[in-house]
């Protein structure tokens, strides 16, 4: 995907990162008004397992570019005497610009997956192969928690009554998409772990959490002719 960090693409006439769609969709979506953690919270829950939760400055950064643009409105709340803090929705020209973004043609750039678990199980050897093991147990246990946390995060819906949401229809099919994702990813690297712990025939070989039966080859089938004059 585009770098959003590139300046020349950032001062494009009429330009606007990814990112900025991501801190506007979530105002729209959500049909709230939303203070940049808010934000932030909101987009580690709603895409963090298929995009990224940008950080409360980046997403600051990309609230004064909407703003300015007339795509967000703020509004300025006393939190105490001397605080104060902003809350950010987005404006009908916010919403229009969103929809019109999502009805592009296609994303021009390739989809990349960078899987550094993969990268270094894949320059591994037998000598780094616990190494390797241990990088795929990290992030088994990042799935676990990625898994648990999303079956909370639909729980939660229903608890709140959002689950019927006309609104999040599409946010809860890309959700379900990516559950099952989290869920093949579990499986595929469990299949991987055991088949870099299947290359060392050694520790093999002193396994005995199984208990080893005996091989007993079949014998030859006899000879009904020649049975009677063997007994003899």
């Amino acid at each position: 995907m585009a770098d959003d960090g590139d300046e020349s693409e950032r001062s494009a006439p009429g330009f606007l990162p990814a990112t900025a769609y991501a801190v506007l969709g979530v105002l729209s979506v959500h049909h709230e008004e939303l203070t940049p953690s808010e934000i932030k919270v909101r987009a580690y829950w709603d895409f963090r397992n298929f995009y990224w939760s940008p950080a409360v400055s980046h997403i600051r950064r990309e609230l004064a570019r909407l703003l300015e643009l007339g795509l967000v409105e703020q509004r300025a709340v006393d939190l105490s005497k001397d605080r104060i803090t902003h809350l950010y929705q987005s404006t009908p020209e916010g919403d229009r610009a969103l929809a019109h973004w999502v009805s592009e043609s296609p994303v021009s750039e390739t989809v990349v997956v960078k899987n550094s678990v993969l990268l270094k199980v894949y320059f591994a050897d037998s000598e780094s192969a616990p190494a390797a093991l241990a990088v795929i147990d990290a992030r088994l246990t990042e799935v676990d928690e990625a898994i648990r946390t999303t079956q909370w995060g639909h729980r939660r819906m229903v608890e709140l009554g959002m689950s019927e949401n006309p609104a999040l229809l599409f946010p809860r099919a890309v959700n379900d998409h990516m559950l099952r994702a989290l869920y093949f990813e579990q499986g595929n690297l469990r299949q991987l772990r055991d088949t870099i712990v299947g290359f060392d025939a050694e520790a093999f070989s002193h396994d005995e959490t199984i208990k080893r039966l005996p091989i007993r080859p079949r014998r030859e089938p006899i000879d009904e002719k020649e049975g009677p004059a063997a007994s003899e």
